[in-house]
């Protein structure tokens, strides 16, 4: 596709990293929109989002480390060390990513005594929200590819493994994810966002059933497990948690409207 952008003598601008930038940016005006409707601390989000983010990009670079280990710990010296820390060759895992951020948002939240389950909600929204647009970066950059299709909107991309068009996947991404944002926002005005962590369970379970439905028309490599792809895996486990954590929610809200004479 168009993985470089512009190339400006020894400059040269990547598609994904651009993309990546703007994601960044849409996740911030939606947190931010978030926060002032739901009255919680925007002090909290000037002192610790950097480190939150940071929390996320280290984890993303653990996960995809570990699960290209043979890559990675071909050669243990210096420059093989080293390479573990160049983040910019896209190595990347998106559910590492979204663990770290969930986990260092977690820890943040209760050194500083802050409703986690309410920033949950926010943040889990503005990361499904930034995706919509991560993946149009991964189109052009070529990653994360579909399988072949004879579909007419189907695309050639050259560093995939297939001579025939393959689904875009990648625009299917961006599309739930931009449903599921939309929906999510609108969810806020509704009684479900009354009680803290309905629009994260949500908005989980969601994403869960359409990503495992998405690696379906996945082409690009990937562990198999159980006959699965891994993400699947990942996905089913987000949408079967989801599913339990919503139905006890609701279990408990039923016995409690029971026992009010």
């Amino acid at each position: 596709m168009y993985p470089i952008l512009l190339q400006l003598g020894p400059i040269t601008i990547y598609s994904l990293w651009i993309f990546l930038g703007i994601s960044l940016f849409v996740a911030l005006l939606i947190i931010n929109k978030l926060v002032k409707k739901n009255r919680l601390k925007l002090q909290f989000l000037a002192d610790y989002s950097l480190a939150i983010f940071f929390g996320g990009i280290i984890t993303a670079r653990i996960f995809f480390v570990v699960r290209n280990y043979e890559y990675y710990f071909q050669n243990l010296n210096i420059n093989g060390f080293l390479q573990l820390l160049y983040i910019w060759d896209k190595g990347l895992s998106v559910w590492g990513g979204i663990t770290g951020i969930i986990l260092s948002l977690l820890y943040f939240c209760r050194k500083t005594g802050e409703n986690a389950l309410k920033w949950l909600d926010i943040v889990s929204v503005s990361i499904v929200g930034a995706m919509s647009i991560a993946n149009i970066g991964a189109l052009l950059d070529g990653r994360n590819y579909g399988n072949a299709t004879n579909l007419p909107w189907g695309v050639q991309i050259e560093n995939s493994i297939y001579a025939v068009p393959i689904h875009p996947v990648q625009i299917y991404a961006s599309i739930y994810c931009a449903i599921i944002t939309l929906t999510m926002l609108r969810l806020f005005n509704h009684k479900i966002a009354k009680q803290a962590g309905n629009i994260a369970i949500v908005t989980m379970t969601s994403y869960g059933i359409f990503r495992f439905l998405e690696e379906f028309m996945r082409g690009d490599e990937s562990n198999i497990i159980l006959g699965l792809r891994e993400a699947q895996i990942y996905a089913l486990l987000a949408t079967l948690t989801g599913c339990i954590l919503l139905y006890a929610r609701f279990k408990k809200k039923s016995r409690i409207n029971e026992d009010i004479p």
